[in-house]
């Protein structure tokens, strides 16, 4: 009956992907491959808007974002619905074509399935390649959700989506998305006259933090913890200060097993994206990798066992020697504006195991 189900959907994942590809447009960049800075809003001023002398007309309209938007959360939904991961990784790309092949192959090529609500769209006011916007929409897990509509207790959350799109010859991919904590909010975005969002550069120093900082600040915080130089700058959390007190945790178990442990944090080759926000500051989406090593002290020391949650990515359960973790993280955080004399605050996560390595 499954396969009979699967072969199904299938046949209209089939029928339906050429139309959604080629109503993104063609071209594409190859899942995984490194992606350029993410273009920003010609002649942007720190208060987020653009002078009546630098106005241009956007290259990406609210419309086509909209359409962008619906047209790839269906076809994502029909392709996890029959395991097509091959097909999957078409319409992904950066960070996100590792976790989608980690949310495919940790489930036996039946990831998880999810409906959405009506998107709410941060489209910048660009010029000119590379495209992208920013969505923010409610998630709900499972199929049943998506048809009814329902909104049930602990299956809802609001994901941060951002769309890219390489050139004009491009087709649209999405290439970021992560989950607002329960509770949060996304910062207010500055809007101009026309609804238009303000892109900031990635060497943008009108906030306390450039967006292409993030990432390093945020690692050298996850590992020093609070004691660490760039503590002040990013405030205190789970997946900030709290990854030095695990891992402190972790190496002193390791220890007692016998086994030397180490985590490291770093920046990926993915895009940064950064809005306007309306005080002033900036909300920015970033990914981090996280690499986490087990190694053995002496020859005699037992295997080390490979996590449950990690045993997909592995061809063996344990390692004589060295077992190595790689997760992809996916953060976005609210920066307070220059002067602001407050730290940036992390405000959204999602990430994955998405390799293992050892020996």
């Amino acid at each position: 009956m499954r396969a009979n189900g699967r072969r199904r959907v299938l046949v209209a994942t089939l029928m339906l992907l050429p139309v959604v590809l080629a109503a993104c447009s063609a071209g594409g960049r190859k899942a995984g491959e490194s992606s350029p800075v993410a273009a920003t809003t010609p002649a942007a001023t720190p208060g987020g808007t653009a002078t009546a002398s630098t106005v241009t007309a956007p290259m990406v309209k609210q419309e086509e974002a909209r359409r962008v938007v619906t047209r790839l959360l269906a076809t994502d939904d029909v392709l996890r619905a029959g395991g097509e991961l091959r097909m999957a990784l078409e319409i992904v790309r950066d960070g996100q074509a590792a976790l989608t092949t980690a949310a495919y192959r940790a489930n036996d090529m039946e990831p998880p399935r999810y409906g959405w609500g009506d998107p709410v769209l941060y489209v910048p006011r660009l010029d000119r390649a590379p495209y992208w916007f920013t969505a923010v929409v409610e998630r709900r897990d499972g199929p049943a959700g998506r048809e009814r509509g329902e909104r049930r207790a602990g299956g809802s959350r609001s994901a941060v989506l951002t769309f890219m799109k390489e050139n004009d010859e491009s087709r649209w991919q999405l290439s970021f998305a992560t989950l607002l904590y329960p509770g949060a909010e996304p910062p207010e975005v500055a809007l101009d006259a026309e609804g238009y969002a303000t892109a900031l550069s990635t060497r943008d120093e009108s906030v306390e933090i450039s967006p292409q900082l993030m990432a390093p600040l945020h690692a050298t915080v996850a590992e020093e913890g609070s004691q660490g130089f760039s503590a002040a700058l990013i405030a205190p959390g789970e997946h900030t200060t709290g990854y030095s007190a695990e891992i402190a945790e972790r190496k002193q178990q390791a220890r007692h097993d016998g086994l030397n442990f180490d985590s490291i944090f770093g920046a990926t080759k993915s895009p940064v994206f950064g809005l306007r926000t309306r005080d002033g500051g900036g909300f920015v989406q970033y990914a981090m990798t996280r690499t986490t090593t087990l190694s053995a002290k002496l020859p005699s020391a037992p295997w080390i066992a490979i996590p449950q949650d990690a045993r997909w990515a592995a061809e063996q359960p344990a390692m004589a020697k060295e077992m190595r973790i790689i997760e992809t993280h996916q953060y976005a955080a609210e920066v307070p504006a220059k002067g602001a004399r407050k730290p940036a605050e992390v405000i959204a996560f999602d990430g994955a195991i998405t390799r293992v390595s050892g020996k």
